[in-house]
């Protein structure tokens, strides 16, 4: 069946798919530049019921081919960062990191490209920084103050090296290394207080840096982002000395919860080949759940309730400029009192009761066709658990060409959380059809092959038909569409 697997309606059936969810409380979602709840657009009462009937179809068609044809056009678009830039950007980022541990171990509050070039055959440094070896320049600086705020900047080469396995010297049971590849790294503003020595119960911390800037010419990759781009705000039940960067799993450990985080990231940007990313607006919370077990221990799990991110990627070729919104809400307090850990570490609900959450997604912005035909994109969608086995598509709009599809429905979960059935409603102006769908996502046909009636009011306008994997609409005027 292939009528509607290609479409925003799959999406939708794929995100009831995460659902996790209310006690009855529905959660609402109040972070900042939530998408509206699509509602249905107006009826269009110019057209006849039967025209209602066949504009639907059209619509759905245009969306099936337009859906064909941005796939095509994408498929052989090179990724955004190459497996070589993927590499570098993240040895380039932990090259600061390397240098604050050794700092930290050794006490030191400065280090400068002189300092570094003194250890260049130094065992514990270089063991610091991994699998990588440096050589900065003269702007190449790196402090570490009392409380555990880092700073670095200026340029450095990166040389990273892997084990080479065939040169084990017995007499030091050592192995030699072998360079793997070379870059040039610029660090501007570059700063963690991710950590910290105060004792406190209420942390708050940044990270951030006015740009990185990994590798030259066409492998270049530039990242950028406020002083503390990222911030990081937590309530614990203890005064916590944040010495690791947030290791909530030291926490744990020594039996400090935590009862509440929110981190923030705001205007993070990725600049490379012909793409450019920005993250606006993220924002990640979790928190916390402990359950005490049969042998007296305490079990704790640390559950993210919130998530939410806008972003935008613009793109030479394919022509793409897209802003994707994603807000994911769980209720608070039902985290708190309907989810449990067992003793096998798994996270359960209570009997009979479920955590709220909604879900709220929002694609606009211009994508290319096959054909070099740039097509605008304007999609909105509101999921909620109204139910411990319910997933609710409450509403889908998604315009195709200046024609809006809205559609709501259902998916029904087993015991175990999997998708034992899906019921999608597909409406324009006052037509409709309803769509089932089985645990394997694929559509049901009645032993006609008939996949839907399709109806204006209460009216039967035609039949939606599947003939061996051939989608056609047979209207009551014996006229026939064909997706």
């Amino acid at each position: 069946m292939k009528l509607f697997k290609m479409s925003a309606l799959a999406l939708a059936t794929t995100l009831a798919l995460t659902g996790c969810g209310s006690d009855g409380n529905d959660s609402g979602v109040t972070t900042p530049n939530t998408p509206s709840t699509p509602t249905k657009p107006p009826v269009d009462d110019t057209l006849s019921e039967l025209e209602q009937a066949k504009e639907m179809i059209r619509t759905a068609k245009l969306f099936v081919s337009d859906n064909h044809a941005v796939k095509t056009a994408y498929e052989n678009a090179s990724e955004i960062l190459s497996s070589k830039q993927q590499s570098r950007v993240s040895d380039g980022l932990d090259v600061p990191a390397n240098i604050y541990y050794y700092m930290k171990e050794k006490g030191l509050a400065k280090m400068t490209s002189a300092d570094i070039s003194k250890l260049a055959n130094d065992e514990d440094f270089n063991n610091a920084l991994n699998r990588t070896l440096i050589t900065p320049s003269s702007d190449f600086i790196a402090t570490l103050s009392a409380d555990g705020q880092f700073a670095l900047s200026g340029t450095t080469v990166v040389n990273t090296v892997e084990v080479d396995y065939g040169s084990y010297n017995p007499q030091t049971g050592g192995y030699g290394t072998v360079a793997t590849d070379t870059f040039t790294a610029v660090y501007d503003g570059y700063s963690d207080a991710l950590s910290s020595n105060t004792p406190t119960d209420n942390f708050k911390g940044s990270f951030g840096f006015k740009s990185v800037t990994v590798g030259s010419g066409a492998e270049k990759v530039v990242l950028s982002a406020g002083k503390n781009g990222a911030k990081v705000n937590a309530k614990f039940s203890d005064k916590v000395v944040m010495n690791d960067e947030f290791d909530l799993g030291d926490l744990q450990e020594a039996g400090i919860t935590l009862e509440k985080a929110v981190a923030t990231l705001d205007n993070v940007k990725l600049i490379a080949n012909d793409s450019t990313i920005e993250a606006r607006n993220l924002k990640l919370g979790m928190m916390d759940i402990t359950n005490k077990l049969a042998d007296g221990t305490t079990a704790i799990r640390t559950i993210p309730y919130e998530f939410a991110l806008t972003g935008q990627l613009t793109k030479a070729s394919p022509v793409t400029d897209v802003t994707i919104t994603l807000n994911v809400v769980a209720n608070e307090t039902d985290l708190k009192n309907v989810l449990v850990l067992t003793s096998e570490d798994k996270v359960e609900e209570k009997a009979g009761k479920f955590v709220g959450m909604d879900v709220l997604l929002a694609i606009k912005g211009n994508v290319t066709k096959e054909n070099a035909t740039t097509i605008p994109l304007d999609f909105q969608a509101k999921l909620n658990r109204s139910a411990r086995d319910v997933i609710t598509l409450k509403g889908l709009t998604a315009m195709v060409e200046g024609k809006t599809l809205f559609v709501k429905g259902q998916s029904d979960l087993d015991a175990d959380y999997n998708v034992k059935s899906t019921t999608l409603v597909v409406e324009q102006n006052n037509a409709h059809l309803t769509l089932k769908m089985d645990a394997n996502n694929d559509f049901i046909t009645d032993a006609n092959g008939k996949l839907a009636d399709i109806m204006v009011g209460t009216k039967d306008f035609g039949d939606l038909m599947d003939n061996n994997g051939k989608i056609t609409a047979k209207f009551s005027d014996n006229s026939l569409i064909v997706l």
